[in-house]
């Protein structure tokens, strides 16, 4: 009798065990080659959320490590180090990639959740759903990347873009174009054409149905914004607009999403698809 499918259930079901040393975690994420999940807490948050059944099975995934908001770290408050500023220093969940010392997020936040409002109303707050949407975003995006994503995920009229195939090469293309408008602190298009043969010349098929959305965070407006934040506000601008929308609300066969922030304090975004 096989009970190998038997013992993978049993230990997919088995709740996670929570680090409360900054160290041992980062050392076992490392060793194991998972992502490392970071809880800050200052009474008790999410601790409802991270009990879901649903919610441990993903993160059965990663290494999990729970810290106060003052936690210390070479006695400094880990939450006031450059790499955690998009924390703001709250409580929330934050998660460190960890699983690939091959990829260039190795090292590096890969999710900033901190527990604040939006001034965006349709903006939800973290509840089962969306933390198993934060654990189930790509592994390969980085920050910015997975913040677009996350946004896309929760908006209540849930966009079709997000079931379309996320590729390295549109990821590569989005954050290119993001970057370039950043420098020039100017929202403008890519050269579709071009960017389409690059495409295809990666992925190794021909592209159909190409099209690309642009857009500008409020940031220049309101004084800065976290990358979580920027992100909404740039789905919240393509969703003023229905011809940009239209790009973002429908499916595809792939997308990819990236922002970056200027000089300016203005973060700017790409959306590139095709089939």
């Amino acid at each position: 009798m096989n009970f190998a499918p038997v013992l993978c259930l049993l230990l997919g079901n088995a709740e996670p065990s929570w680090l409360n040393d900054y160290d041992q975690a980062v050392e076992t994420a490392l060793r194991d080659k998972k992502d490392l999940v970071v809880l800050f807490q200052q009474n008790g948050e999410l601790d409802d959320v991270v009990g879901n059944v649903e919610v441990q099975k993903r993160l059965a995934n990663f290494v999990c490590l729970k810290l106060p908001v003052s936690y210390k770290y070479n006695d400094k408050p880990l939450l006031e180090y450059s790499a955690l500023e998009d924390m703001m220093r709250k409580p929330g969940l934050t998660i460190i990639s960890y699983h690939d010392n091959k990829l260039p997020t190795h090292g590096y936040v890969i999710s900033a959740h901190p527990l604040v409002g939006s001034r965006y109303r349709w903006v939800p707050g973290y509840g089962v759903e969306e933390v198993k949407a934060i654990l189930g975003l790509p592994a390969y995006a980085c920050l910015s990347q997975r913040s677009m994503l996350y946004a896309i995920t929760v908006h209540p009229e849930r966009p079709q873009s997000i079931l379309s195939e996320v590729h390295p090469a549109f990821l590569k293309h989005a954050e290119s174009h993001s970057q370039r408008q950043a420098q020039s602190q100017q929202q403008h298009h890519a050269n579709l054409g071009a960017a389409m043969n690059w495409l295809s010349s990666q992925v190794g098929v021909g592209m159909g149905g190409g099209s690309e959305v642009v857009a500008e965070s409020w940031g220049r407006v309101v004084g800065g914004e976290n990358v979580l934040e920027a992100a909404f506000s740039c789905l919240d601008a393509w969703r003023g607009s229905s011809g940009h929308w239209g790009s973002v609300s429908r499916q595809h066969r792939y997308c990819g999403y990236d922002m970056a922030r200027g000089a300016n304090g203005t973060w700017y975004a790409t959306g590139i698809f095709a089939r």
